[in-house]
């Protein structure tokens, strides 16, 4: 028979206010590191099972195991009602009543109260505010940039600096920026702005002066660096049937959907990638649609995926496959900040069809177009004009297209 907390009166009493005393300071050091690395707390069950052991896998793990210790000695009551404390957002990511063992459970909620704990405390304002270069990280490392800043606490950027829209890279770590130059204040730098800027600084560092705020409350080693990328609807080019065996026309093409869109009552997609690179006579082409959040299957999400080989010497495409690769949910969220060339690896692929030859450019679109059925993006990566002329209020703005129509059948 498993035993309650009652054999614990004061961890007893703790937990039924909805609390498990884990370490304090391991928690104050874990929240610490995850800033440092830019890791959201409902992102760090990636990091559990870390193959290349990112810094804070062994603390993260201990904080689970030490949670998960507490839960093994609660009731089911107990267990209940520390549930109930936590906030809907952790609760609905443990899932009520999973189709896998009691210990798996435990140790799926110990995770996420450890998440829910960071959270709590991940984010001071305070703290921002009061943004001390007396205390700073950044200058524990590299005293030498206080040297850099001036009277009002920016950084003199100049060529020992490279600038990126997500950090500033400065010989063996990334310098992040101000908390408040992240949207709403809490999320991911604001890319739209500090991608124009720093733009604008290397068309004009010649003949003007840079100047940028950076958070002293944390630096990341460079090795751990990851460019996230944020688009509008559009990012790169259309597809080019004059350009398709240009070894230099390649790169990534990204694709958002509008969330008014008509497809999405069919499939819920974030985006669609496009990505051509070229070696030793062949363009590669691929394609993968990435599945938003709520578009999952139990514990999976699926990426139809396409694969193609164009022999651009003999001007034929030789080659074309279509596959699905298959996340895993606690790890999805790595390849939806992740994009091609340098994606997150998929759990597995499932491959689904193949073609070898000489296939001619107009079965080869309307192969991929219908084997990416409801995804809208397709069409409008491979004949934009056709798409607006044909489907553009009606597959981005689908609620603005019905009140149109409705507005003409009450007119006539």
């Amino acid at each position: 028979m498993r035993r309650t907390l009652g054999v614990f009166p004061q961890t007893r009493k703790r937990l039924l206010m909805h609390y498990l005393p884990l370490n304090e300071k391991k928690l104050k050091d874990l929240v610490k590191k995850s800033k440092h690395y830019n890791i959201f707390p409902i992102f760090l069950p990636n990091y559990l099972s870390d193959a290349e052991q990112h810094p804070i896998t062994d603390l993260l793990t201990e904080l689970v195991e030490e949670a998960d210790g507490y839960l093994s000695l609660a009731s089911d009551a107990e267990i209940e009602s520390l549930l109930e404390s936590l906030p809907p957002g952790i609760t609905m990511m443990i899932g009520r009543r999973p189709k896998f063992g009691k210990d798996d459970q435990l140790r799926r909620i110990a995770i996420y109260y450890v998440v829910s704990e960071i959270q709590r405390s991940y984010l001071s304002f305070k703290q921002v505010i009061e943004d001390d270069t007396a205390a700073s990280e950044v200058l524990k490392i590299y005293l030498e940039l206080a040297d850099r800043l001036d009277k009002d606490g920016f950084l003199h950027i100049d060529s020992r600096f490279t600038l990126h829209d997500g950090g500033i890279e400065y010989r063996d770590h990334i310098l992040h920026y101000h908390q408040l130059l992240r949207r709403e204040y809490t999320s991911n730098p604001n890319f739209d702005f500090l991608g124009r800027f720093l733009r604008y600084y290397r068309k004009t560092r010649d003949i003007n002066q840079f100047y940028v705020a950076i958070d002293h409350r944390r630096i990341m080693q460079k090795k751990y660096y990851s460019q996230i990328m944020e688009f509008d609807t559009w990012y790169g080019p259309s597809f080019d049937r004059e350009g398709i065996d240009d070894p230099q026309a390649v790169g990534l093409t990204i694709v958002k959907r509008n969330k008014d869109s008509l497809f999405e009552l069919t499939n819920s997609l974030d985006r669609t990638e496009f990505f051509w690179s070229y070696r030793n006579g062949l363009k590669t082409f691929q394609i993968e649609e990435i599945s938003d959040d709520g578009y999952r299957f139990e514990h999976y999400y699926f990426n139809k995926y396409v694969h193609s080989e164009r022999d651009i010497l003999r001007r034929i495409t030789r080659h074309i496959d279509g596959s699905v690769k298959v996340y895993l949910q606690d790890s999805y969220p790595k390849r939806k900040n992740s994009y091609m060339p340098e994606e997150f690896k998929s759990h597995s692929k499932i491959k689904l069809w193949r073609i070898d030859g000489d296939i001619d450019i107009d079965s080869w679109i309307r192969l991929i177009s219908f084997f990416y059925k409801s995804n809208e993006m397709i069409i409008d990566y491979f004949n934009p004009k056709e798409f607006k002329e044909m489907f553009e209020e009606r597959v981005r703005d689908f609620k603005e297209w019905k009140s149109k129509q409705q507005d003409t059948k009450e007119d006539s």
